[in-house]
């Protein structure tokens, strides 16, 4: 059993505060900040020819890094003839900085994905300077208006964000190089709910993103090259059915992005083509018992490239984007207990192409968590503990693609093994 923690230290927390200014406006404030360091023992694997061979690097990694998010906003109502408006104005600020320090195995192995062995767990020379620095703001401005028409049976949200996305990496040694980008776009959104009897809703949006773009890997000529930010659109539409113990959604969903991945001719990593993500979802959360919940779902995507500048195969299934996900989870509250919670979650992720001619693929696996949640009271102050036990029959897996259609589908390495995790919140 592998047990996960975070070495090094970690401190979070968040301050919020609310106000109402007058009867139809309200201000409101919240910050947090996060200290915290990590020590990662990182295997990066290549597969080499068609039969299966994998070239395997291993790499030791130690980060400290500092992030900081915060948002303050006014939000209110008011009414116009038979019209009611419920709007809200806000902006969002986060910055991350991390320091990197890194050190490689001197010679790669080999092994077969048939028949994985990647040996005995090397050693590493001490930690010395800092080998790379990655440091991002992103901030945003937002107003939102929801109409309200017919008696709330009929709400139409219109709104819009600006958002900006900075970000500077730099790395030294060996691999010296600087990037960095400022980036700024207005994204629009829009969303239009229908109240078609008191447990049946009808709902569309359409909303744009703005995040920042994706990394070159290791084995990339241009390795840690940092991607312009992406635009991403995205269309849903789909309906809510409320059966009181079980509550049903079911959408239908449209997700287009710019896709990045190496490419085999050049060795480059870019932006090369577009992503297209088409698909169907259901999902279903409620009480069908007393002291019983379930939660969960299951997704059917076609992911494929619509537009292809160099390297990528259109039309077919992209790497690393499995056709089905599948999730149920549950909570039981033990009745002779009071505070007791189990836990039990079952995760299905379906067949994924690791190549983008899909010559290779990656098998469906299932794995399942279990664990508990206890809850109560010290001298009035609300305790909570929590230990899951995840992946619980030990399942080996593939994880796939990191990013999903980016070209190189192996690129998440190993699944986590049997993991148990541990902690525990106060409220104060």
């Amino acid at each position: 059993m592998q047990t996960a923690f975070e070495a090094g230290r970690a401190l979070a927390g968040i301050r919020s505060n609310t106000s109402a200014l007058s009867d139809s406006v309200t201000a409101y404030a919240a910050w947090g900040p996060r200290d915290g360091s990590d020590n990662a023992l990182i295997n990066s694997s290549t597969l080499i020819n068609d039969v299966g061979d994998i070239s395997s690097s291993a790499s030791s990694s130690t980060r400290s890094g500092t992030q900081q998010s915060g948002e303050v906003g006014l939000k209110g109502k008011f009414q116009t003839g038979p019209v009611g408006h419920a709007w809200t104005l806000a902006t969002t600020r986060f910055t991350s900085d991390n320091s990197f320090k890194d050190a490689r195995a001197g010679i790669p192995g080999t092994t077969h994905f048939d028949n994985l062995d990647f040996g005995d767990t090397p050693t590493f020379p001490g930690y010395g300077v800092t080998t790379s620095q990655t440091r991002a703001t992103l901030g945003s401005y937002a107003l939102a208006d929801t109409l309200s028409f017919a008696d709330d049976r009929v709400q139409w949200t219109v709104g819009a964000r600006r958002q900006r996305v900075e970000n500077t990496t730099e790395n030294f040694g060996d691999w010296a190089s600087k990037v960095s980008y400022d980036e700024s776009r207005v994204s629009p959104a829009t969303a239009l709910l229908v109240k078609v009897t008191d447990k049946v809703s009808l709902y569309g949006n359409y909303i744009e993103g703005l995040s920042q773009g994706a990394t070159a890997p290791d084995t990339a000529a241009n390795r840690d090259a940092v991607m312009q930010p992406y635009q991403t659109k995205q269309y849903e539409v789909g309906a809510k059915v409320d059966l009181g113990t079980l509550a049903h959604t079911v959408s239908l969903f449209q997700i287009e992005k710019p896709s990045a991945y190496t490419n085999p001719a050049t060795n480059i990593f870019g932006v090369y083509g577009e992503q297209r993500n088409r698909g169907v979802e259901w999902s279903f959360f409620g009480e069908p018992l007393p002291r019983l919940r379930l939660m969960g779902g299951a997704t059917y995507t076609q992911a494929e490239m619509t537009k292809v500048v160099a390297g990528g195969v259109k039309g077919e299934q992209v790497t690393g984007v499995p056709k089905v996900l599948a999730k149920l989870g549950t909570e039981y509250d033990l009745l002779d207990v009071p505070g007791l919670t189990l836990i039990g979650n079952v995760n299905h992720t379906g067949k994924q192409y690791a190549t983008n001619d899909h010559r290779v693929s990656l098998d469906a696996y299932t794995t399942y968590d279990a664990g508990a949640r206890y809850a109560f009271k010290v001298e009035t102050k609300p305790v909570t503990l929590r230990a899951t036990v995840q992946n619980v029959t030990n399942k080996a897996y593939w994880l796939g693609s990191w990013n999903g259609g980016d070209g190189s589908g192996l690129s998440g390495g190993l699944g986590a093994p049997r993991t148990l995790l541990v902690s525990g919140t106060v409220d104060f």
